[in-house]
């Protein structure tokens, strides 16, 4: 069972330092260049158009998202979904643009939203939308102080007394009032006056909640740094999703974003590419001419004839022929020579960090014979670690590193970027 499960761990540790060493950096290169000529892409406007097609649910996620999490950053992502993406070729999961909020505009949003804190008079119940406040000079109240505000409730007339006060209650104790609140035309409210800095007392406001949230975040003008389309990135293929602590994914059907096949080079930069190598358009034809330089070549043809006398002559003439100049066209063709993708798989791979790794494996000089070291400690005595138990291993490793490495240049020489 040991033995098993060593075999166990080692099959493992290979298999991650394949993935780490191998597929990742391969991945990353992955719709780095077309090699169709063709990409699908889905242009700006299109991009802005799911969003706002998917702009609840983005909402509603931003809201759960920030409500749950205490700190940190938040990030919400549209990717594609199994409805009709892999008949374009497309993989389930791609993220096609995902909104993103770092830690500080997650908590600034977090206090903007929080509802507003409330004041209270003790033992007194404010008539159906009445609001507490404080002011600086309490109209009637000669100074500062608080003022209950009541508007105006049927059947107020439209006289300057604002008659009817009875229907919006008794007036607080030790409150003067109710004065009108309005002008000739009429009565817009009522107001109660107090200086007494005691008599309203501030109440705990109620906890954030989701849609606290989504409100502010859809009451935000487009332009706002805190909106949603101000915080909107686009990701594609060839891009790669910013990391958060709290993400979430809303899945969109290839109907939900529209896209086109186009040649490579039209793309444009704020264009997201959902396939680097899509298929050509049905009737697109591209032809490759390939010339031969023209030769000459003279061809010296000798014929003998035989006299009556059976004496011979012979007769020598010389031909010049030219090689004539050869193209050839083929529909989807590859225009590139095998010199021109090699040269490409070698750029691809010179800019990553595992050509550096490499070229520090190729300089690494494995020792002969393994250290033993002598340690002293007043606290655990003498002893001696000597690495040679460990020799099995050490070979082992180095076994893994050597055979990844031919790997990687396997990789490298005959399969690229893709």
């Amino acid at each position: 069972m040991r033995q098993r499960l060593k075999l166990a761990l080692y099959l493992g540790f290979v298999d991650l330092l394949t993935c780490y060493l191998v597929v990742l950096p391969v991945s990353a290169f992955t719709g780095a260049e077309s090699m169709t000529g063709y990409v699908r892409r889905a242009t700006a406007a299109n991009v802005t158009a799911m969003m706002t097609a998917s702009r609840a649910a983005t909402l509603s996620a931003l809201g759960s998202a920030m409500t749950a999490s205490t700190a940190g950053s938040v990030a919400v992502r549209v990717v594609t979904s199994s409805a009709g993406w892999p008949l374009l070729g497309i993989a389930v999961g791609m993220t096609l643009a995902m909104v993103y909020y770092d830690s500080t505009k997650v908590a600034a949003i977090k206090t903007a939203a929080a509802p507003p804190a409330t004041y209270t008079i003790p033992g007194y119940t404010l008539p159906p939308g009445g609001t507490i406040q404080f002011c600086s000079n309490c109209y009637f109240g000669g100074g500062p102080g608080w003022s209950v505000r009541v508007p105006n409730h049927p059947p107020f007339d439209a006289s300057p007394g604002c008659a009817g006060t009875a229907n919006v209650g008794p007036v607080p104790a030790g409150w003067a009032g109710w004065y009108s609140y309005g002008n000739a035309a009429g009565c817009q409210a009522l107001h109660a006056t107090t200086t007494d800095s005691s008599s309203a007392v501030l109440a705990p406001a109620a906890p954030l909640t989701t849609t606290d949230i989504q409100n502010y975040l859809g009451g935000l003008a487009p332009s706002n740094a805190n909106s949603m389309e101000s915080n909107t990135l686009p990701v594609g293929s060839q891009g790669t999703p910013t990391p958060a602590n709290a993400t979430s994914s809303i899945p969109v059907p290839s109907a939900g974003l529209t896209t086109d096949v186009v040649p490579a080079s039209q793309v444009a930069p704020t264009d997201v590419v959902v396939n680097p190598n899509a298929t050509p358009p049905a009737g697109t034809t591209t032809t490759t001419s390939s010339t031969q330089p023209t030769t000459t070549t003279a061809t010296k043809t000798t014929t003998t004839t035989t006299n009556p006398d059976g004496s011979t002559t012979a007769t020598s003439t010389e031909t010049a022929t030219e090689a004539a100049t050869t193209s050839c066209a083929a529909g989807n063709h590859e225009q590139r020579s095998f010199g021109g993708i090699l040269q490409v798989h070698m750029d691809l791979w010179a800019g990553s960090g595992l050509l550096s790794a490499l070229t520090l494996l190729k300089n690494l000089t494995w020792p002969s014979a393994l250290p033993s070291f002598a340690l002293s400690s007043t606290l655990f005595g003498n002893f001696t670690l000597d690495f040679s138990a460990w020799a099995g291993m050490l070979t082992a490793l180095r076994s893994i590193i050597i055979a990844i490495a031919g790997f990687v240049a396997y990789r490298i020489v005959f399969v690229g970027s893709k």
